[in-house]
């Protein structure tokens, strides 16, 4: 059975083929993702990697110019005798973290945006949100500095490019075993932006991330952001960051030399080729497969002249999915958004929706689940394009009612 955080993570990659415009309603955050998410395997791969990747990622969360939160760690409701108090970590103050920032960038302008938390680096992590401008536009760039218990194979990941629009993502692991990747990713909403991030992750668990913007996220003002590859490499890879690592406290159960990598924890739930030939017999007669994609449990079918990608997902039962049942009274509706409540207990929900999930022109997505009792769903999402991020408006193979007909299915079940 999925632990709380697979169910939520495997949820959310689900949907987030179709949703990926929900959380585009105002312009881009201000923010980086400090763990991507290893989509790039598929979601039966991803299983695999969750417990390591949950076990010991606190979430950086940079909400817009002005919301930087640093999570610290802690242990309540321990039993036994107390644990001799851990020794005391030279400070930092966020002047002079921003101090050594500027000092790892080239030459230019630094305004500081937000930094390192209210009065001094503390806790596991660290960072800082700043407009730097070298003479050639200024651009918003983010750094965050941390203690995981992340091994680098699993704090340093290429993003898939079939969900996220890239030009490139460059992995090298170093002679130390540390790794190092540097992701040039497109932005899907603001014409012409770049987004180009490096991040550093040894193997004792620290880990640097860098993150640039060709101007600010939903403004671009440069062809590309400030920092060339050699100067990201020399940024996220210098020894000046030594001094903000001992000021972070260490992580529970942060890997150390020596160290065999953890086991893979084996699958819950259908494998993706499982669910594509689940999928296949439901299909209305007449509509035709002309591609599958197991490893995004994804096919591109026609259906009377119309061609859309249909993406299927199941979750068996859990605890986290009938929570998310009994949450879903409580949550707005969208405006096409659809619930039908059945005598045993079921939710079935279909939504239309198009660039943010309150945009109701064009309509970009098509979406049905069913959430069961139990705490099992399954889900169909679909849209005309050939991948997770480009969508084009225009009626869609299969209208939600035959979507509908499908996630409701017995064969599910079966």
């Amino acid at each position: 059975m999925p632990t709380d955080d697979e169910f939520t993570d495997e949820f959310a990659d689900g949907f987030a083929r179709a949703l990926r415009g929900a959380a585009e309603l105002a312009p881009e955050p201000v923010q980086h993702t400090l763990a991507v998410q290893a989509e790039q395997r598929g979601r039966r791969h991803r299983r695999r990697r969750r417990t390591a990747i949950a076990g010991g990622l606190a979430v950086l969360v940079l909400a817009g110019a002005g919301g930087f939160a640093a999570v610290g760690g802690g242990t309540f409701g321990a039993v036994g005798p107390a644990e001799p108090p851990a020794p005391a970590l030279p400070t930092m103050s966020s002047r002079e973290l921003i101090t050594l920032l500027t000092g790892l960038l080239p030459k230019g302008t630094v305004t500081e945006l937000n930094a390192g938390g209210p009065g001094q680096v503390s806790g596991h992590q660290t960072g800082a949100v700043m407009l730097f401008d070298d003479g050639a536009g200024a651009s918003l760039v983010e750094f965050s500095a941390e203690r995981t218990n992340l091994r680098p194979d699993a704090g340093t990941v290429c993003p898939d490019g079939f969900n996220t629009p890239q030009d490139s993502c460059d992995r090298t692991v170093r002679p130390d075993g540390s790794v190092l990747v540097i992701d040039k990713l497109r932005n899907t909403t603001t014409q012409g932006g770049r987004e180009w991030r490096a991040t550093w992750a040894a193997p004792d668990g620290r880990r640097i991330n860098f993150t640039e913007y060709n101007g600010q996220p939903a403004t671009v003002n440069r062809p590309s952001p400030p920092l060339a590859d050699a100067q990201l490499t020399d940024l996220v890879t210098s020894p000046d960051w030594d001094r903000v690592f001992a000021s972070l406290a260490p992580v529970k159960g942060a890997p150390k030399p020596g160290d065999s990598p953890a086991p893979e924890q084996s699958a819950t739930g259908p494998s993706n080729a499982e669910l594509l030939a689940k999928l296949l017999p439901l299909l209305p007669a007449g509509a035709k497969v002309e591609s599958q994609d197991p490893e995004h449990a994804t096919l591109t079918v026609t259906f009377e002249g119309r061609t859309s990608m249909l993406t299927v997902g199941a979750e068996p039962p859990s605890p986290r999915g009938r929570s998310d049942l009994a949450s879903m009274d409580h949550n707005p509706t969208t405006p096409l958004e659809v619930r039908e409540k059945r005598p045993d207990g079921t939710l079935v929900v279909t939504n239309r929706f198009g660039n943010g999930k309150t945009a109701t022109n064009p309509i970009l997505h098509w979406t049905a689940a069913v959430h069961s009792p139990d705490g099992s769903q399954v889900w169909i999402s679909e849209g005309n394009g050939e991948n997770g991020y480009t969508f084009r408006p225009g009626d869609p193979a299969l209208d939600v009612d035959r979507l509908k007909a499908i996630v409701t299915a017995p064969a599910w079940h079966s």
